[in-house]
């Protein structure tokens, strides 16, 4: 293989490498975007709309079935952000001062980060649902009288189950972006600290937290963009009567009808506004660690 003590020629080559995957995933991505865009305008010649119009977008706005699924999708979101993050940072802190080289517990880690969000999905199906395994042990030791009067956890109205498969997953991924801070910085600036007889509260306000926040924002943002988004979760997880906003417009996108494709478009689009206008945000937090860090 080639190799260039130059930077600029090895950044070229790089980039000549890289470009048939990039240009595969940026024509797909884009052309998929502008199809959406376009039949979300109500521009469907097949069946017999020629004419742009938002008239889509208004029926959308004035749709209670929408925000319904709007409010339930940021507050899942919401939610597992919060309870990943603070279970996160703990898990980190304590990893990273009370463990040697993080043990075991930063291998099972490291371990959960690979698994597919649907193959949790599944074991909290599996786990958790009245029919599951929690379900039957709870009967076998007479807990409850039968497997149905075990609580619904998963298909529930409130989406339970997909919080608890967001948190499992995410707590990994925001533990480790917060630990790598820790080690590579926190820890040798604490050390420094409590030899000048700074106490816990010191330490904590004047080096954990200001080094920790932008990680934390960072991964936490990546996280609610994740779940606001994810359609598997909610689709193995979640209500057929209260859907969260992707399955809302696989719904409208499977409808018989084709007049409600458009729909189902300028649903997706809304989808994909609130994710661009959160990896910005994200853009700019991890813009601004950069900055701290060097």
């Amino acid at each position: 293989m080639f190799y260039s003590k130059s930077k600029p020629v090895r950044l070229l080559i790089l980039g000549g490498m890289l470009f048939p995957a990039l240009l595969f995933v940026a024509v797909t991505f884009f052309a998929g975007l502008f199809i959406s865009g376009v039949q979300s305008l109500d521009y469907f010649p097949l069946i017999g709309k020629t004419t742009i119009s938002l008239d889509v977008y208004i029926e959308l706005f004035h749709s209670t079935i929408f925000y319904r699924s709007l409010f339930f999708s940021l507050g899942i979101s919401l939610v597992s952000t919060a309870i990943a993050a603070f279970i996160g940072v703990l898990l980190a802190l304590w990893i990273g001062r009370y463990t040697r080289q993080g043990g075991g517990l930063h291998f099972l880690l490291l371990f959960n980060l690979p698994v597919p969000h649907v193959v949790g999905a599944i074991a909290v199906l599996m786990l958790f649902g009245q029919s599951g395994l929690i379900s039957r042990l709870a009967y076998w030791t007479g807990m409850i009288q039968q497997p149905s009067q075990f609580p619904v956890l998963v298909a529930d109205q409130n989406g339970i189950g997909i919080v608890l498969e967001y948190v499992w997953k995410e707590v990994p991924f925001i533990a480790v972006s917060v630990l790598s801070i820790l080690k590579s910085w926190v820890v040798p600036y604490e050390k420094q600290l409590q030899l000048l007889g700074a106490n816990a509260w010191q330490r904590w306000r004047l080096v954990t937290f200001p080094f920790m926040l932008p990680a934390l924002l960072a991964s936490s943002i990546i996280v609610f963009a994740y779940t606001f988004g994810s359609f598997e979760v909610p689709y193995v997880l979640g209500s057929v009567s209260k859907p969260t906003l992707p399955i809302l417009a696989y719904q409208a996108y499977l409808n018989p009808d084709l007049r409600y494709r458009p729909t189902a478009m300028a649903i997706n689009m809304v989808i994909t506004i609130i994710s661009m206008i959160l990896i910005i945000l994200y853009m700019k937090w991890g813009e601004g660690f950069a900055a701290k860090k060097n």
